[in-house]
């Protein structure tokens, strides 16, 4: 398998290699049933890419029996993008919030908007 991998990241075969990246971060995300059509859908698409590439990477290095420890990898990162989407998410809402908050302090003096 690293051997494979080492080959994929060739400079001639990165083109290639993301491209495929993409259809598999697709099809997992389609198959999960995400029908996200806003600008998630790029994000959580490059986010699993991400998480899938570091994790076939660290399999290469893994002895673990059963490969246990690229398991208990892939939770870490699991649970890192959860976490990571429910930061952005309230940073979000907090600028939605105060957004909103100039726009009506600008009305109130008399600004249409």
């Amino acid at each position: 398998m690293a051997k494979a991998l080492a080959i994929l990241a060739m400079p001639k075969h990165i083109p290639d290699s993301l491209h495929e990246l993409a259809l598999l971060s697709d099809e997992i995300h389609f198959r999960a049933g995400d029908t996200s059509v806003d600008t998630s859908w790029y994000t959580k698409r490059a986010g699993l890419s991400a998480i899938y590439a570091s994790t076939e990477l660290f399999m290469t290095q893994d002895r673990s029996p059963n490969f246990k420890g690229t398991e208990e990898f892939l939770d870490r990162r699991l649970e890192g993008a959860h976490g990571l989407k429910t930061t952005i998410g309230g940073i979000g809402q907090w600028a939605g919030v105060q957004g909103m908050g100039v726009i009506n302090g600008l009305r109130s003096k008399g600004v249409r908007i």
